[in-house]
């Protein structure tokens, strides 16, 4: 959706949960946040996103410059603070890694604007018969990122993990009984078998192919769309990174070929960094999750392949060593707390109480 002027602009999506993006309906862009100094020149938009009740993106230009706006429903406070962090630790120059600069932070209208990076996705890339580079960009931003000094964002760990696995297993068994079935046996494989959880890291947490960019020849990757980033195990970036390319694969079979140069790549440059059975945890993990996700757009048939391939990841997870097993009494304990926030938001007591049993487990194992 494009808006040519501030005068003579397409209306945005009405969204009464955005304040920011009513707010840039009623007055423009220019207005709504003065500390972007547009003054009175000529202003493009862009619908790039939207998630109505959530959030929306946009896509400005005015003259030179080019950023992104981002209007929240939340408060997007902890967001700008990340990338005012990622700045400091120098990934905000032109060389190297990067992640975009924070341009301004309207709170009151829950509204973030940050610089635009120019770049080609790494799903994109894959298409384009690329994988290897795919591969090896992903590989080089998880080696920067693991060296980042940043303990900002909440834990990202198994506990957080398990709560989507019960959330994904509740929309995809009331859409449909067997996929309920395929996805309720990942989740036990991947409560019995988690990953023992190392020093936590900064993650994306939604480390999509998507939002990974290529920069140019010479240039290192750009990472976007940080909205979910935290704490947490390296292995998280990774097994999602891969799940994404193994949906892309699974669903247009002409690309596999670039999707398994894509993995190969990855994981020969991120040897010695990564965990072999925690990242096929991961990404089971995030395969149940993609799952779930896809079903609200595509027919049973899509998601039943991504569970196959869950499950297969999941038994290797748990492959040469016996896998972490959960006292029967433990295992219903699990069961209930996953199966009470299937529908909501999880507290931060209900998290802790799902580490504080994993842990528990962990003790019990022979």
């Amino acid at each position: 959706m494009r808006c040519s002027s501030e005068a003579e602009r397409t209306p945005l999506p009405d969204d009464p949960a955005l304040p920011g993006l009513a707010a840039i309906r009623a007055l423009g862009l220019a207005r709504a946040i003065p500390a972007l100094g547009l003054g009175d020149g000529p202003v493009e938009l862009l619908l790039r996103s939207h998630t109505p009740g959530n959030r929306a993106t946009l896509e400005a230009r005015a003259g030179q410059r080019r950023f992104a706006v981002k209007a929240y429903a939340e408060d997007p406070a902890p967001e700008a603070e990340l990338y005012q962090a990622v700045a400091a630790a120098g990934l905000a120059r032109d060389s190297g890694a990067r992640v975009p600069g924070l341009v301004a932070c309207e709170r009151g209208l829950r509204v973030l604007v940050i610089g635009w990076l120019e770049g080609v996705p790494a799903n994109q890339l894959v298409k384009d018969g690329k994988g290897a580079r795919a591969g090896e960009l992903a590989a080089s931003w998880l080696w920067c990122a693991a060296s980042l000094p940043v303990r900002l964002g909440p834990p990202c760990g198994v506990g957080r993990t398990l709560y989507q696995a019960g959330r994904s297993v509740a929309e995809l068994g009331a859409a449909d009984p067997a996929l309920g079935a395929a996805a309720t046996a990942v989740a036990r494989l991947l409560k019995q078998t988690h990953p023992k959880e190392e020093a936590p890291r900064l993650v994306h947490g939604t480390l999509y192919a998507r939002h990974v960019l290529d920069l140019g020849e010479g240039r290192g990757p750009g990472v976007i769309d940080w909205q979910q980033f935290g704490q947490g195990p390296v292995e998280l970036d990774a097994g999602m990174f891969l799940a994404t390319v193994s949906r892309l694969a699974l669903r247009h079979g002409s690309f596999a070929g670039e999707a398994a140069r894509a993995e190969e790549a990855f994981l020969a440059d991120t040897r010695g960094l990564l965990d072999e059975r925690a990242v096929a945890w991961h990404r089971a993990a995030a395969l149940l999750h993609l799952a779930a996700r896809l079903l609200k757009r595509e027919p049973p048939e899509e998601a039943q392949a991504l569970l196959a391939e869950a499950t297969r990841l999941a038994e290797h997870a748990a492959w040469r060593d016996p896998p972490v097993r959960v006292e029967a009494a433990r295992v219903s304990s699990l069961e209930l707390v996953l199966q009470a926030l299937s529908t909501r938001p999880a507290t931060q007591e209900e998290l802790d109480q799902i580490r504080r049993l994993l842990e528990e487990a962990r003790e019990r194992r022979p």
